[in-house]
């Protein structure tokens, strides 16, 4: 009995000691057990149509001049992979050598026939969009519109080739929003024809969508010394969502956040027009957060053009 346990017990120890000598000799060796490498996403920003800007065409009291064009995110079937800020700078100018027509109107609308911007004679002014990122390509069609309203006896004034206006639109696109402030260089008029106070008040989080919340009110003061009548006004407004507006008509609001708002149409002069000196306010529900102010403002009226000369305040 004692010879049986004491050959188990050198088993035993054999077994151990070969498995114990495999696990010390053991070793591996991994070659590029990672690696990786990165390209760029596509950035695409592209104008179409910008070939239609003619030189030289001649215009006269009465007739209007249209030309168009578009901007893009995608070429052919190569689409931007990523988002997409783009600002769009119109400069209404004398052709080189000559004076400017003062009498010409020069409007930009989208493709839905809404005024983005207007200046009558000349100027500078920027418009704001974006495309955010898709898996389908889009398009913004933008109409410039050159009228000459034929409403005053100096328009023999301008007359001949010494006269001639010149517009040059520039483009600039970004990954982030883009700035629309002013040239710090060119000094602001102390008071413009139009006031605008934009209030906002502190946010909330709907307990339902879970959505931030808030409340605007919109006062425009008119300043000059004649009536805005059936006045409306346009401006953008990128990040927050103005969903909806009393003592005003929200007639549209673009994807990119360009909206447009009208007179109530109550038939009362102190709410539908805005008499010099005095105000009229609107206002509604929000979606955001209620921190950016409004850009790009215009304010006009049957009896007017679009006013430009828009002094803003921001009022959170």
């Amino acid at each position: 009995m004692k010879r049986i346990i004491l050959f188990l017990a050198l088993v035993l120890a054999m077994v151990s000691s070969i498995a114990a000598g495999t696990l010390a000799s053991y070793t591996v060796a991994i070659d590029n057990l990672a690696g990786g490498s990165v390209v760029a996403k596509e950035f695409i920003f592209v104008g179409e149509g910008t070939d239609t800007f003619q030189e030289g065409l001649k215009i006269a009291p009465s007739e209007t001049l249209q030309w168009q064009f578009k901007v893009k995110n995608y070429e052919k079937y190569v689409i931007s992979e990523t988002d997409i800020y783009y600002k769009l700078t119109f400069n209404i100018s004398a052709s080189p050598g000559k004076k400017a027509i003062e009498p010409l109107t020069v409007t930009v609308r989208d493709g839905m026939g809404t005024i983005l911007n207007q200046v009558t004679g000349v100027g500078t002014f920027d418009l704001l969009g974006s495309f955010l990122l898709a898996e389908t390509g889009q398009e913004r069609d933008i109409l410039v519109e050159i009228a000459w309203p034929n409403e005053s006896e100096s328009d023999k004034d301008y007359a001949g080739e010494k006269f001639g206006t010149s517009i040059i639109v520039d483009a600039q696109a970004s990954q982030v929003p883009l700035d629309s402030s002013p040239n710090p260089e060119t000094p602001e008029p102390e008071q413009g024809q139009v006031s605008v106070l934009y209030e906002t008040t502190p946010p909330w989080q709907n307990g339902q969508s879970g959505e931030y919340q808030y409340q605007y009110k919109i006062t425009i003061t008119n300043n000059s010394s004649v009536p805005i009548e059936d006045w409306f006004m346009t401006f953008l407004l990128q990040s927050d969502r103005l969903n909806n507006a009393w003592n005003a008509k929200l007639i549209s609001r673009s994807p990119e956040g360009i909206y447009r708002f009208e007179n109530p149409a109550y038939n009362n002069v102190s709410m539908d027009n805005i008499l010099p000196g005095q105000s009229v306010s609107f206002g509604g529900l929000a979606s955001g957060m209620g921190v950016d102010t409004l850009q790009n403002i215009g304010v006009g009226g049957s009896n007017t053009g679009l006013i430009s000369n828009v002094n803003v305040i921001h009022q959170p």
